[in-house]
């Protein structure tokens, strides 16, 4: 199974015009994937997206998605490691 699924792919490289038809998917592929790019986060149904980085990247990428397609009222949540502790 594994072998004729890996001759497949190589199969498929040969295959005229096929980086056009991947490269025409792309955004589409891409604006699922990562907000901000091409689709607005709240057009994807079930999104749930979660980065993880220091204040200063977070506070950029908050100002990148205002910035972009999803607009000024988009909110980038913080959580921080003493919100999963389990405190008594």
């Amino acid at each position: 199974m594994v072998r004729q699924y890996r001759l497949a792919i190589l199969k498929l490289r040969k295959e005229p015009g096929l980086i056009n038809q991947i490269y025409k998917q792309k955004d589409e592929v891409y604006g699922r994937l990562f907000p901000g790019y091409n689709i607005p986060s709240k057009e994807v149904s079930g999104g749930v997206y979660f980065v993880i980085g220091p204040e200063k990247q977070m506070a950029a990428y908050e100002s990148y998605l205002k910035a972009s397609v999803n607009g000024p009222d988009i909110k980038l949540f913080r959580l921080y490691p003493g919100d999963f502790w389990m405190v008594e």
